[in-house]
C-alpha cells in the first residue's frame, strides 16, 4: 500500500505543476494495454481471462543547460488496470536521469539493456499473446533465464549516429535486490550493442553477461538446489527490412551456461493505413532437448487512430517432455499453470491506448 500511495502522490504532484513553474519541458505520458483472452493449457485448464499487459504511466522532463548540453529525467511505473494484487513501484519500468548532446547520451538508473532493445525492434507481438520472450528465454532457474531485463543501478552511454552506426554500452555494478554491491561486484552485469540503420534496413548485434554471487536457489517444490553456473552470457543478432508495405524480421541468439540457441522470424504486412497482418515463429533449442520449445503467433492489427490500436492474436507453444512454456505469461498479469510437456494455446482481443 505504501508503494501505491507513493505512486499516486507523484501523479497528483505532476498534474498540479503549473506550466510556468519551471523552464524544463515536462510531459506526462502512458499506455493502457488491456486484453481479453481465452487460454487453454492442453491439460486441465481452459478459461476466459482479462489482463493488463505492461500498462504504464510516466513523466519526462528536459532542460537545456547549454547549447550542447540537455538534462533529461524520466520516471515510469507499471499500472495494472485489472486490479492485480501484486505491488508495483513508481520506478518499476525505465527510470533514469541523464545528459545528452551531439556527443551522445549518458544515463544512470534502471532501464532496458541494449540486448533487450534488439528484441523489441523485431518482435511483432511484444507485450501481447505470442510475445517472443515466452519462447526464447533460457532454461536457467529464476532470474537467470533470459536476457530481456532491465539493469538495476545501471549506467549507460550511447554514441551519436555515425554513417548509420550507433554503439551503446550499459553496466550495472549490482543487479541483486540489495542496495549495496556485493564484495568484488559479484552480481555485476554488462550489455553492449552495435546498431546500423539506413533506409529500410535495421541490423544490430549485442552481447550481454550476468555474474551471480548466490550459489543456491529454491525450486518449485521448496527444495534447496545448487546453481550449476556462476555467470550467464549471450550473443544476439536482430534485423528487419521493409519491402514496401511488408516488414521482414529475424533474430538469432546463442547463450552459454547453460547452452541454449534461440531463433525466430516474422512478417508484418500493412494492408493500408489501418489494417495489418502479422505472423512470427520462434524456437528454443536447449542443451537438453527435453526442454526445447517453439512458438507460432498469428494476428491482425487495426489502427483506429494514431493513439488507439486494436488487435486479435492467436498463439500456440509446442513443448518437449520437460518444458512448460505458455504463450501468455510474459509482460502480462496472467500467470502460468505449471504444466510441462503440453502444447498450450490462446486467443486474445486487445486494446493499446497511448497518451
Amino acid at each position: 500500500m505504501m508503494r501505491k500511495a507513493a505512486f499516486a502522490s507523484v501523479c497528483v504532484a505532476a498534474m498540479a505543476l503549473p506550466a510556468a513553474a519551471s523552464a524544463a519541458d515536462i510531459e506526462v505520458y502512458g499506455q493502457a494495454h488491456l486484453a481479453a483472452s481465452y487460454l487453454d493449457n492442453d491439460e486441465d485448464y481452459s478459461a476466459f481471462n482479462l489482463s493488463s499487459n505492461a500498462s504504464r504511466l510516466g513523466f519526462r522532463a528536459g532542460h537545456d543547460f547549454l547549447p550542447n548540453l540537455r538534462g533529461l529525467i524520466q520516471i515510469e511505473g507499471q499500472v495494472d488496470f485489472d486490479s492485480n494484487d501484486s505491488d508495483y513501484e513508481v520506478n518499476s519500468r525505465d527510470t533514469f536521469a541523464g545528459l545528452t548532446g551531439d556527443w551522445g547520451l549518458l544515463r544512470v538508473g534502471r532501464f532496458d539493456t541494449p540486448m533487450k532493445i534488439l528484441r523489441t525492434r523485431v518482435d511483432f507481438f511484444g507485450n501481447q499473446l505470442g510475445d517472443a520472450r515466452n519462447a526464447i528465454g533460457g532454461n536457467s532457474p529464476g532470474a537467470r533465464s533470459g536476457f530481456d531485463s532491465r539493469f538495476k543501478n545501471g549506467i549507460a552511454y550511447r554514441t551519436p549516429s555515425i554513417n548509420g552506426f550507433t554503439g551503446e554500452i550499459h553496466y550495472s555494478p549490482e543487479t541483486d535486490s540489495g542496495s549495496n554491491a556485493a564484495d568484488s561486484n559479484d552480481n555485476d552485469a554488462w550489455s553492449a550493442s552495435v546498431t546500423f540503420r539506413q533506409g529500410d534496413l535495421y541490423a544490430a548485434a549485442a552481447y550481454e553477461r550476468w555474474s551471480f554471487a548466490e550459489d543456491e536457489f529454491e525450486d518449485g517444490d521448496g527444495n534447496t538446489q545448487q546453481f550449476e553456473y556462476d555467470s550467464r552470457e549471450a550473443f544476439r543478432l536482430a534485423a528487419y527490412y521493409d519491402l514496401g508495405p511488408v516488414r521482414l524480421a529475424g533474430l538469432y541468439q546463442q547463450a552459454q551456461d547453460p547452452d541454449d540457441d534461440a531463433y525466430g522470424f516474422g512478417v508484418r504486412w500493412s494492408l493500408d493505413s489501418q489494417w495489418a497482418l502479422k505472423a512470427q515463429y520462434y524456437a528454443l533449442d536447449a542443451d537438453d532437448s527435453d526442454y526445447d520449445t517453439n512458438l507460432i503467433a498469428l494476428g491482425v492489427d487495426y489502427q483506429v487512430v494514431p493513439e488507439l490500436r486494436l488487435y486479435l492474436n492467436y498463439a500456440r507453444i509446442s513443448n518437449d517432455d520437460e518444458q512448460g512454456r505458455e504463450p501468455w505469461t510474459t509482460a502480462s498479469t496472467l500467470s502460468g499453470t505449471g504444466e510441462v510437456g503440453h502444447d498450450p494455446q490462446g486467443v486474445a482481443l486487445g486494446m493499446i491506448y497511448n497518451f
